[in-house]
């Protein structure tokens, strides 16, 4: 059986602003909207809901009946922002989270609970760790999403049993537990439906003819008849480890110390897949709500954790502890089949995997695209006979069979003076003389998109009077250099 938990953060809002305010003394809140030309209350404390503040009030009104009333203006969109990094902070519980309206979570905990002791055990972690942030919220468990939200906000929260034990709690439940249109919420209270039960013991068919098939949908939802998926913000990885520190911790030494024991974990499950980690992730979780994420990537599929290790090293520098790490979950975002290797008998020539492990070094320091090797191909104009690849990449065409080339071509030609009597050229800005030509090598372009055949092109080997040599190439837009011979 599934099993899901559901966040309510009911003063979300206001409990956001607070955490920016911490330092200063808060009375009574109330974050301010203007709809309609008219300033309203969009979220209110917890103090101003006691003297009867609500949202959706005008501003006047709540003036006259708070005066002391302090405000500030809304921002639901920065406050749907913060709700996305909150719900990737609870990823610390579960890898399967989602945000639920404006003001909740949802998480997918399926085999979680044992990892915290049970259920009871978890419900108090999730809840302390809200506690530690100052933020409001109410939890509940259930065997779908839409009975734990229902729990959550309309029997104050906690662990609802499995079915078929669940199912006369809900039923208690009134019906805006359905989490329906307000308008039919009020339309089943006149006629004298109050509670789930009273409709869930209705004929069906009476009711999809008068209140449409909303209603039953989301009432099979609520008494767990229908699956009810979640869209994670993240998919989770298959591969993952993780850890929950009694103490956080803050220091380099000992975050590497719970990478070396994360790596550790990981590698033996992709191992019994016979696979090779490809993009690593790790995600440090600090006690005050916020999640630091750090990702590498290989050239070919490893599972050394020692090598992981090491590409590690760098990125941390980076990571910003504060007042330290409470989780940490290492996760293989990408894995590749892995064929083991034999090693070199004779020990002489270097094996695959440390050339790869070579190029993830220089990759980690120097960065992806410092990295590289240039492949021929079937291409007759020289500037377009190479691709850039990746240093692990297998070569896919055989070099042409061509006149030698230069070592170093120009990424694109440069345009020369040659004088007319043929002696000498001039190439940025310097006069050469030439000592030795030979050519001409003709060598025709690519064929257009159009059908039609690019200008041609006569190559030329000069040295000139000092031994330097070059490619030169002449076509109907002139002389230009190509490329220099070592």
């Amino acid at each position: 059986m599934r099993r899901f938990l559901s966040v309510w953060l009911p003063r979300w809002p206001t409990d956001r602003l607070k955490k920016r305010l911490s330092n200063q003394p808060l009375g009574p809140l109330a974050l301010i909207q203007t709809t309609a030309n008219t300033a309203r209350l969009f979220a209110v404390n917890t103090m101003a809901a006691r003297m009867c503040l609500a949202p959706d009030m005008t501003l006047a009104d709540a003036m006259a009946l708070v005066p002391a009333l302090g405000t500030a203006p809304a921002d639901p969109q920065g406050d749907l922002a913060a709700l996305e990094r909150l719900a990737d902070w609870c990823g610390r519980y579960s890898p399967w989270v989602a945000t639920d309206g404006a003001d909740g979570l949802i998480l997918d905990i399926t085999g979680v609970p044992h990892l915290f002791g049970g259920e009871d055990a978890m419900l108090d972690k999730v809840r302390q760790g809200f506690r530690q942030m100052q933020v409001i919220a109410r939890c509940a468990m259930a065997d779908s999403p839409a009975a734990a939200w229902a729990w959550a906000h309309h029997d104050g929260g906690g662990v609802l049993p499995s079915r078929p034990d669940c199912l006369e709690p809900l039923k208690q439940l009134p019906v805006a537990a359905l989490r329906i249109d307000t308008r039919l919420a009020d339309s089943l209270n006149t006629l004298g439906l109050k509670t789930v039960g009273a409709i869930a013991n209705l004929p069906r068919a009476p009711l999809v003819k008068r209140f449409g098939p909303q209603l039953l949908d989301r009432l099979d939802c609520l008494l767990i008849r229908r699956e009810e998926p979640i869209s994670p913000r993240q998919q989770p990885a298959p591969w993952r480890s993780r850890a929950h520190l009694a103490e956080p911790i803050s220091t380099r030494e000992a975050i590497e110390q719970m990478l070396d024991q994360l790596l550790e974990t990981l590698c033996p499950l992709l191992e019994q897949e016979h696979l090779g980690a490809r993009q690593l992730a790790l995600h440090a979780y600090r006690v005050d709500g916020d999640v630091q994420t750090i990702r590498i990537g290989t050239s070919a599929p490893s599972r050394n954790p020692k090598h992981l290790a090491r590409l590690f090293r760098n990125p941390l520098d980076g990571i910003m502890p504060g007042f330290g790490f409470e989780t940490f979950v290492l996760e293989a975002a990408a894995a590749d089949p892995f064929s083991a290797e034999q090693a070199n008998l004779e020990g002489t020539h270097q094996s695959g995997s440390g050339f790869a492990q070579l190029v993830d070094r220089l990759q980690a320091r120097l960065g992806d695209r410092a990295v590289f090797r240039y492949e021929p191909v079937q291409r007759r104009t020289p500037e377009a006979s190479v691709v850039r690849l990746t240093p692990t990449a297998r070569s896919r065409e055989e070099m042409p069979d061509l006149e030698p080339r230069p070592q170093r071509l120009m990424a694109q030609p440069e345009s020369i003076e040659m004088d007319s009597t043929g002696e000498a050229f001039t190439w940025r800005r310097i006069r050469r003389r030439i000592a030795l030509l030979d050519g001409p090598e003709r060598i025709r372009g690519e064929w257009a998109p159009d059908g039609m055949d690019v200008v041609s092109r006569d190559y030329f080997r000069i040295e000139d009077e000092v031994g330097r040599r070059y490619w030169v190439y002449r076509s109907q837009e002139g002389w230009f250099m190509q490329g220099m011979f070592s």
